[in-house]
């Protein structure tokens, strides 16, 4: 992409202003200011071009007042930027800058707007936004040129980056320039930018068309937004290798910041991710390169200045070693800064790496921590209630100061061995979750007949149920039909889905049913039950260790935990259906393996 085009910069602060005075020119002011546009932008002519520039000033300055001549400082600090003397431009805006504090005047939109296109040409995206910001605050409420052009410099920063904020800018100015066709259609061009970096082609095209309307009605050449124009359109319609030979014409694209922002887009559209690298650092390059030219311009100025003050003083000897120290000094400490800042940059690299696996360790540690204290909460839950009743009942079976009938001695040892029972449940369940902790993988070499084995879950859990509940068996694949898996786990798995229905249905019905999904997606067991549910905020925890849906009925809360291991180590999934609102419904999916 290219930049606000300094040239243009010019024109935007200049070319108002000549256009309205016209008239009032000689023939000879005009041919000076002829050569003035000539003489812009050629390196080679420097000396020429400040011989003319002093007679522009003098123009300048006698049709337009002080307005003239901060106009003619501030081209002055654009040519040293478009000759890419960017350390000399940046001097002399300060010098503008401060004459203009020192005299009161109040032109400092023209020269904050040159001194963000100075930082950001040199990749200093902060300063450079915040003197646009600067302009912005500082421009008349009056001076509608300055006002657009100000606007337009952020507008320009932003494309690239911040492209949604480039068009509000552009469309907060476009209505202002309906006088200056000049002004709006580069707010055209910008905004067709600012399309580019958003990737929307549809809107690109539509300001096309608005683009070359107004350029057509008011007979307007602008020889690179043109070309820019024209590049986007190629990348639009996927014609790369034209949009890159636009992009290599140096006299439509000079290698700024923003020809490696359109390179980069346009790889990015392309979608070769090799070449976005690349061009992203050479961006990078290209800004540590000014970096180091600024810094070696400023070591040669200061060198330059030491010699002439020798010079100048060469019977004072003493001076000039003192110099030559102070300079060696500065390289020195620019040197140490240098490897301070490298140096810094790494060990900040190193840090932040270290800091990333600190906080996974101590998310680690945060959750062993949780884990610990919800499994000594649940073991002193679950095992104190039958504990204290198998303590209790053996106390009064044992003691001889208690009279108890036989059919009440019955129960109490029936309710010890209930409760043992329970607890020997729980160790088991323990035993079982820390197996499985160390398993990755199940063999998967049984043929199940899934009918058969669901029928003999339903068996089980009839006896559980004792009629409580309405129990059914919904099969949708044919008596005979199997699938290879490992049929003890599979049992498991919907044992505890249906004990788990079971447990939180008080009333109503719970059913298992087994289909086969469509185009190979495997087998389908589904257990739906009309119990409690699961609310919303805890259907993400349901398969967590130690979650209960009622934490007053007995268990862990490792079934749930140990089923979603063991469908994932079968190659299948375990998931709750958070659509049904009836109750619970859990979906269990097998590959079909044959």
């Amino acid at each position: 992409m290219q930049r606000l085009n300094l040239i243009l910069l010019l024109l935007l602060v200049l070319m108002p202003l000549t256009m309205r005075a016209e008239d009032a020119y000689t023939d000879d002011e005009k041919a000076v200011m002829k050569r003035y546009y000539e003489l812009f932008g050629q390196a080679d002519r420097e000396a020429e071009f400040e011989q003319v520039n002093k007679q522009v000033r003098d123009i300048m300055e006698r049709h337009r007042g002080r307005q003239g001549y901060y106009v003619n400082r501030v081209n002055e600090v654009t040519y040293q930027i478009n000759i890419g003397h960017s350390d000399k431009a940046l001097r002399l805006a300060e010098e503008v800058l401060k004459e203009m504090r020192e005299k009161g005047d109040s032109n400092f939109d023209m020269i904050y707007t040159t001194m963000a296109t100075i930082y950001e040409d040199r990749g200093n995206y902060k300063m450079s936004r915040y003197y646009c910001e600067r302009a912005i605050e500082a421009v008349a409420p009056t001076d509608t040129i300055g006002m657009i052009g100000a606007y337009l410099a952020m507008a320009n920063l932003e494309t690239s980056n911040h492209p949604d904020e480039a068009l509000r800018l552009v469309d907060h100015v476009l209505p202002y320039c309906r006088n200056y066709p000049s002004h709006q259609n580069y707010g055209q061009a910008m905004k067709a930018l600012a399309y580019f970096f958003k990737n929307d082609a549809q809107a690109f095209f539509q300001i096309l068309d608005e683009y070359n309307i107004l350029r057509r009605d008011h007979d307007l050449r602008d020889e690179q937004n043109d070309g820019i124009m024209q590049t986007i359109k190629h990348v639009f319609r996927n014609e790369y290798d034209e949009a890159l030979k636009l992009i290599g014409n140096k006299n439509l694209y000079s290698e700024n910041m923003g020809y490696y922002d359109m390179l980069i887009q346009l790889y990015r559209l392309k979608g070769d991710k090799d070449m976005v690298i690349a061009q992203q650092q050479r961006k990078l390059n290209a800004i540590d390169s000014l970096n180091a030219d600024l810094i070696f311009e400023n070591m040669n100025r200061m060198d330059a200045e030491m010699k002439v003050n020798s010079a100048q003083q060469e019977v004072i000897r003493a001076r000039f070693y003192w110099l030559t120290a102070v300079v060696a000094l500065l390289m020195v400490v620019l040197g140490l800064l240098v490897w301070r800042y490298l140096t810094r940059r790494g060990y900040q690299k190193r840090l932040l790496r270290k800091n990333q696996e600190l906080e996974v360790a101590l998310d680690h540690a945060k959750e062993s921590d949780r884990m610990k204290a919800a499994f000594i909460e649940h073991v002193s839950h679950e095992i104190r209630t039958p504990l204290n009743v198998i303590t209790g009942f053996a106390q009064i079976i044992t003691n001889p100061d208690y009279e108890v009938d036989a059919k009440e001695r019955d129960r109490m040892i029936g309710d010890i061995s209930k409760n043992t029972n329970q607890i020997t449940n729980i160790i088991n369940d323990l035993l079982e979750l820390a197996n499985d902790e160390s398993k990755e993988y199940y063999d998967k070499n049984d043929m199940v007949d899934v009918v058969d084995l669901c029928q003999h879950v339903m068996a089980h859990a009839e006896q559980l149920n004792d009629g409580c509940l309405k129990l059914s068996f919904r099969p949708l694949v044919n008596r005979g039909y199997t699938i290879k898996t490992n049929q003890l786990v599979l049992e498991k798995m919907l044992t505890q889905l249906m004990n788990n229905a079971l447990k939180f249905t008080e009333q109503g019905s719970v059913e298992l049913s087994v289909r086969e999904r469509a185009g190979n997606g495997g087998t389908e067991f589904c257990v739906t039950d009309t119990g409690i549910g699961i609310r919303k905020e805890d259907q993400d925890k349901v398969f967590d260790r130690f979650y209960k849906a009622d934490g007053f009925k007995p268990g862990f809360g490792l079934g749930l935990t140990l089923c979603h291991k063991s469908a994932r180590l079968l190659g299948g999934t375990l998931e709750l259906d958070k659509k049904y609102s009836k109750g619970a419904r859990f979906v269990l999916v097998l590959p079909n393996a044959f």
